[in-house]
């Protein structure tokens, strides 16, 4: 039986995996909160004003969120300016 190859990992692994856990800790706390202030809204009685502010919020969470997961991806394939280091 041959012996298997050595696994090797594609170079600025390990940032892509940190970038990974960054944004899914980001994720799960948007969520709470946008939740939390939904499910604190539906206790006390739904209103249009509570809608509206609820809708708001949550689109505004996610246009902040999607944004960060594009710089992040961005910022790993942009290479740094020429004598500045490596990727």
């Amino acid at each position: 039986m041959a012996k298997p190859k050595k696994a090797t990992l594609p170079p600025n692994f390990q940032d892509t995996v940190e970038d990974t856990a960054m944004l899914t800790e980001d994720l799960i706390r948007r969520t709470a909160e946008v939740l939390g202030d939904f499910g604190k809204r539906w206790l006390d009685g739904m209103s249009h004003a509570d809608v509206d502010a609820v809708t708001k919020n949550a689109g505004k969470h996610a246009n902040e969120f999607w944004l960060k997961v594009y710089d992040t991806a961005e910022g790993n394939v942009t290479p740094p300016p020429t004598g500045t280091g490596t990727i």
